[in-house]
């Protein structure tokens, strides 16, 4: 129902229940189509309950057959349901077995990739590289460096008798 016609909400209830409507309702009713298909669908709904109704105050019970068919029922949904959990379980134990598969082979192929001789000679060779410059820390200028005196500091190293006899 649009918002506008939430004031007839509950004269379509009592319309569709007691079949008594207002002139204002009826006059609404011309004018709106959501409400005339609503009140038209809520009377077909109660024709309904009302049959059913008459069936249960009657006291109808179902066919004689009617507890046979359903178990017979019951038992092929079980069965068909069976077949289709096997085709699932089957079809994913193959999956599994597929990535299995290419995951062993990828492992495979990268295990078997060897390195030739040369390029493997040239690695080795690398890794123990050292820069030029490292030759020069290792020399004699390292200790000379080393001892140099700093900014400030004197390059004859006399020692100074402090306060002994003057």
């Amino acid at each position: 129902m649009k918002f506008t016609c939430e004031k007839w909400k509950e004269q379509l209830l009592g319309a569709a229940l007691t079949g008594a409507t207002t002139k204002d309702f009826e006059e609404h009713l011309r004018i709106c189509t959501t409400c005339s298909r609503e009140l038209d669908a809520a009377r077909a709904r109660k024709a309904q309950l009302d049959e059913l109704l008459q069936l249960v105050a009657r006291g109808a019970e179902p066919p004689a057959d009617f507890q046979a068919r359903v178990l017979a029922a019951a038992a092929a949904a079980s069965g068909a349901s069976r077949a289709r959990r096997w085709r699932v379980w089957t079809l994913a134990g193959a999956s599994a077995a597929i990535v299995a598969l290419m995951i062993g082979a990828t492992m495979y192929r990268r295990a078997a990739h060897t390195i030739p001789e040369d390029e493997l000679a040239a690695v080795q060779k690398l890794t123990e590289w050292r820069a030029p410059s490292d030759a020069l820390l290792v020399t004699p200028g390292r200790e000379i460096l080393r001892t140099m005196p700093r900014l400030g500091e004197s390059y004859l190293n006399v020692p100074v008798k402090k306060n002994e006899e003057e």
